[in-house]
């Protein structure tokens, strides 16, 4: 049996009545069979631009919401204390985001920027202690990453800032076709980028790890002796490491037939639910899940991303085959709380429906930043 801890996105506890956020809480611990959730993603350089590609594998759920982010919103984090106050920042980039959990709780997406991201478990991660950096939950840190980095390298420097509260480990690429592979090891981020990083993909063991089988056995090209997360590894680095620069079409092409070489359903009981290919030269955020096998996609260029707009969405598995950018629909408030609601039930995580309602209405109350807002020592400008 393996121990996979989920942090939910708040630290919520009911005090004399009153509700009160408390700060670093331990994260809620469920134990579950080895192959619940296995995930792979990697970065294809071509000619210059980034494709991005990722598969999210869970034998529990298959839901999804898909959000388009809004640049100029200031936003917070739901964590705070006495030590650090909570993280203030403005939304630079809008993004495209696919959700698990609900709206501003991001599992993957692209900025419009190019800057794209997706989450896998591991089980080594061991986040930093407390310090004092605020901290953000994994699906707003997420979220945080589209908000306000453009290259890999101002990711890796969000760790002067924020301390992260997660058991996963991320891989993240920019519009210039560069990867880096985050992780957090022994209470400090271990990043990989550049000449630290022989191929970009990732699963589901330290990278470090699954580099190392993958360099020793690549000359054999035989990985069925292998175990679902270095198999996925290696097929997937083979594919990254062999591809040639194409037309866009072709690249995204590629990127679909290598997620679906390394699905996970050929390699343990945690299916492929949904597969993800952001084309950061064209801001195309294609996907196609178990319930929906036509490939769709969300075209950023074609929507009204400024902060007066109305936040749009679609649940992941509906709409296309093809565009779908004139399906999204205006934000729905009582979608999103159903959403969230099944997704604690899932997960067997109670909360007072006066604590759901705290932390949705903190999450949709975000506003556009004015002119004549005062800017906290924590802002990122």
């Amino acid at each position: 049996m393996h121990r996979i801890r989920i942090i939910l996105l708040v630290s919520l506890m009911l005090v004399a009545g009153r509700l009160l956020l408390v700060a670093d809480v331990p994260p809620i611990n469920v134990d579950f069979r080895d192959g619940i959730e296995h995930c792979s993603a990697f970065v294809l350089d071509n000619d210059g631009h980034g494709v991005f590609g990722a598969n999210f594998d869970h034998s529990l759920t298959d839901e999804g919401l898909v959000f388009v982010n809004k640049r100029g919103v200031a936003k917070s984090s739901i964590n705070g204390g006495a030590s650090h106050g909570r993280l203030y920042w403005t939304s630079r980039y809008a993004s495209v985001s696919f959700n698990l959990v609900g709206y501003e709780y991001a599992w993957g997406g692209m900025n419009e920027r190019g800057l794209s991201i997706s989450t896998m478990s591991l089980n080594e991660t061991r986040q930093p202690p407390p310090d004092e950096r605020p901290p953000l939950d994994t699906g707003e840190w997420v979220q945080y990453i589209l908000d306000t980095c453009v290259t890999v390298e101002e990711v890796i420097a969000t760790d002067s800032r924020v301390r992260i509260l997660t058991v996963d480990h991320y891989l993240v690429g920019d519009r210039n076709g560069n990867a880096a592979t985050i992780e957090f090891l022994d209470g400090r981020m271990v990043a990989h980028t550049a000449s630290d990083l022989p191929v970009a993909a990732l699963t589901n063991n330290t990278y470090a790890e699954l580099v190392a089988t993958w360099e020793l056995l690549r000359g054999h090209g035989n990985y069925s002796g292998l175990s679902s997360s270095p198999r996925r590894f290696c097929l997937a680095a083979d594919r990254v490491d062999g591809f040639q620069s194409t037309t866009d079409v072709g690249a995204v092409a590629y990127a679909f037939d290598t997620l679906h070489l390394v699905r996970g359903e050929r390699f343990s009981t945690s299916p492929t639910n949904w597969s993800l290919v952001f084309d950061t030269k064209n801001l195309r955020a294609y996907y196609r899940t178990n319930r929906n096998s036509e490939i769709r996609w969300v075209d950023l260029r074609d929507l009204d991303l400024r902060c007066g707009a109305p936040v749009k969405m679609i649940d992941i598995h509906d709409g296309g085959p093809g565009d779908v950018t004139g399906e999204l629909f205006d934000f729905d408030s009582n979608l999103n709380r159903f959403h969230f609601e099944r997704f604690l039930d899932i997960w067997g995580i109670y909360l007072p429906p006066s604590s759901i309602s705290w932390v949705l209405n903190h999450f949709e109350g975000f506003d556009c930043v004015r002119p004549h807002r005062r800017a906290s020592r924590r802002v990122v400008p």
